[in-house]
């Protein structure tokens, strides 16, 4: 294998990669419920990198809100 194919498969399984660890977290958190987490994660896959972003964004946005402001608690 040449040098290109190399860093395009180097591509692919990083992007492979980041894909699966955001579909793990959204699996994990309690902050979505199941048909969220399924919309979500067909959004990570059905448009890659670019769902997985957004899925990350909102998820990691979520998690900060939830830390600020725990459920149960009155602001």
């Amino acid at each position: 294998m040449d040098r290109e194919s190399w860093f395009g498969l180097g591509i692919l399984l990083a992007v492979l990669v980041f894909q699966a660890w955001v579909t793990v977290r959204l699996r994990r958190t309690p902050i979505f419920d199941s048909p969220e987490k399924h919309a979500q994660t067909k959004l990570i896959w059905l448009v890659p990198v670019i769902g997985a972003a957004i899925v990350f964004a909102v998820l990691r946005s979520e998690e900060q809100q939830e830390r600020r402001d725990p459920p149960g608690q009155s602001s």
